[in-house]
C-alpha cells in the first residue's frame, strides 16, 4: 500500500471511532446515537465487504437500536403515567425534552470553548451538560403547564412534571447504556 492510502485507511477508522463515541453522546442529549452507531458501523462494514462486522451483526445492532430507541419513550411514557398524567401530557414531555435540547444545543459551541480552560472533560461537560439538563428542563415544564391547563392543582401538575422527568432521565440512561454495550460490542468485533 502506499502512503496515501494508508493514511486514509488511518483517518477513515479513527472517524469510525470517533463517531462510535459521538453516538453515545448524543443518547445523552435525547438524540438518536444508537442509529448513528448503527450507520457507522453499517459504513464501516461495507467498506470491508461487509466481513468486519459479519452483516448478521449489523442485524444484532439493529435490534438493539429498536430496543434503545423505542425504550428512551416508553419510560418517559411510563412516568408520566405512573405520576398521574396523560397520554397528552407524555407528548408534552417528549415536545418541551426536545425543544430543550436544542436551545441547551445552542449553548453548547460557547460552553465547550470556555471548558476548554478545564481541558478536555471541560470541553465534554460543555458540550453535553446544557443540552441534557434543558432537556430535563423542558420536559418537566411542559408537563407541568400542560397539566395546569387541563385544570389539574398545581400539587398534581407538579407530580406528573416529576414524574416526566424521571421518565425520561431513565431512559436517556437506558439508551446511553445501551449505546455503550453497542461500542463495546462493535469496537470488540472490529478490531
Amino acid at each position: 500500500m502506499s502512503t496515501l492510502v494508508t493514511a486514509l485507511v488511518y483517518l477513515g477508522t479513527a472517524v469510525f471511532v470517533v463517531t462510535l463515541f459521538v453516538g453515545v453522546l448524543a443518547t445523552l442529549v435525547g438524540l438518536p446515537g444508537t442509529v448513528l452507531i448503527l450507520l457507522d458501523t453499517v459504513i464501516f462494514s461495507a467498506c470491508h465487504g461487509f466481513q468486519r462486522p459479519p452483516w448478521w451483526f449489523l442485524l444484532i445492532l439493529l435490534v438493539v437500536s429498536i430496543l434503545a430507541e423505542t425504550s428512551d419513550n416508553l419510560l418517559s411514557a411510563l412516568g408520566v403515567r405512573a405520576g398521574g398524567g396523560s397520554t397528552r401530557t407524555s407528548l408534552w414531555a417528549l415536545i418541551g425534552g426536545v425543544a430543550g435540547a436544542i436551545v441547551g444545543a445552542s449553548f453548547s459551541p460557547v460552553l465547550s470553548l470556555v471548558g476548554v480552560t478545564g481541558g478536555l472533560a471541560g470541553v465534554v461537560f460543555g458540550a453535553v451538560l446544557p443540552p441534557l439538563i434543558l432537556a430535563a428542563v423542558g420536559g418537566f415544564l411542559a408537563s407541568y403547564i400542560y397539566e395546569l391547563r387541563t385544570g389539574k392543582q398545581p400539587a398534581e401538575a407538579r407530580k406528573a412534571g416529576w414524574a416526566a422527568l424521571a421518565g425520561r432521565l431513565a431512559g436517556v440512561l437506558l439508551k446511553a447504556v445501551l449505546a455503550s454495550v453497542m461500542v463495546g460490542l462493535v469496537l470488540s468485533t472490529v478490531f
